[in-house]
């Protein structure tokens, strides 16, 4: 199962109804920075029934809709859809599903044109495990945010990520799973180091601390990292998490600008390890990134500031030698 289109009207800066074509692998959406890009990412996750409007970076349902221009006037109604694809056969099924939300507050959900409850559109989605996307984004300003939890509280955000509440089975798939995998990750990012979780007891209630051995065996704690190894290892510990989940697709929203050229390098490696089984669709600005792309995004503004997209290609090396700025 892979998203392979978008179609955004009004959301935000989406003035016009904007088309977006995705395939399996790696996608990149690129631009200025205030062109847009990360209003595509809300888009999705709104359309996947997210209403926490905190999480798509607003304060008041009236900010989900473009405010209106001097050439284009405010939006009535937000409409996005979603198509999904089992497989890249021209044949091959797959499931279209729609949200709107008009300014007076009315609410309409479809699956495949059929007019559907907010419960069954629930449901529809669950039956494609897209409602686990909803907790597979990362965005740059949260990356950290699991990372600098104290150690109980970071066994319970986990805990309820993947929702296991019986201690014992936590713990198994702790040992299991996130563990073995968070290890693996970064020892792609840190390739001359190496990382573990360890389940600990503070005050009577288990939580999970974190150790990490960089280069030169110098053993830190999550807390004692500088930011560009907090940043490394929260990637590491989050992508872990994830891969509990049955998300088909990953949002990455820009998780790389803290760090440094090789752990850029070295994160490449990882990403491709990752498109084997998920779709990425990621915003990015670094050429690293984008090399690595089955498809390119370019996000720009009209002279009213809204968004639009300019172009869309699949990536080949003579595409990215002409490749010069976001």
């Amino acid at each position: 199962m892979h998203l392979e289109d978008v179609n955004v009207q009004g959301f935000k800066s989406f003035s016009q109804k904007t088309q977006m074509s995705f395939q399996p692998g790696i996608s990149v959406i690129i631009g200025n920075n205030g062109v847009g890009k990360s209003n595509i990412l809300d888009a999705v996750v709104w359309a996947m029934g997210e209403d926490d409007i905190l999480k798509m970076r607003c304060h008041k349902p009236a900010e989900l809709f473009f405010v209106g221009s001097k050439d284009s006037p405010p939006a009535d109604r937000i409409r996005v859809e979603l198509n999904f694809k089992q497989g890249t056969e021209k044949n091959a099924p797959g499931v279209q599903v729609v949200r709107e939300l008009t300014r007076g507050g009315d609410s309409f959900y479809f699956i495949d044109g059929a007019a559907v409850d907010r419960s069954d559109y629930r449901k529809g989605l669950a039956e494609f495990n897209l409602d686990d996307a909803l907790k597979t984004i990362i965005k740059q300003e949260q990356i950290n945010d699991i990372l600098m939890l104290d150690p109980v509280q970071r066994r319970r955000r986990i805990a309820r990520l993947i929702d296991i509440e019986n201690e014992a089975d936590f713990e198994a798939i702790i040992t299991a799973e996130i563990a073995p995998k968070f290890e693996s990750y970064l020892q792609y990012l840190f390739p001359e180091g190496n990382g573990a979780l360890q389940s600990v007891s503070r005050n009577g209630a288990m939580g999970l601390d974190i150790e990490v051995n960089i280069r030169g065996d110098r053993k830190r704690k999550a807390h004692q990292l500088s930011g560009g190894e907090k940043s490394v290892t929260s990637l590491a510990l989050q992508l872990a998490v994830f891969g509990q989940l049955k998300s088909p697709i990953f949002l990455l929203d820009e998780v790389e600008p803290a760090l440094d050229y090789t752990h850029h390098k070295s994160m490449q490696a990882l990403l491709k390890s990752l498109a084997e089984n998920k779709q990425l669709i990621m915003v990015t600005h670094l050429r690293s990134t984008i090399q690595l792309a089955n498809t390119v995004h370019g996000i720009r503004t009209r002279m009213d500031g809204s968004s639009f997209m300019k172009f869309y290609f699949i990536m080949d090396e003579r595409l990215l030698s002409l490749y010069k700025c976001c």
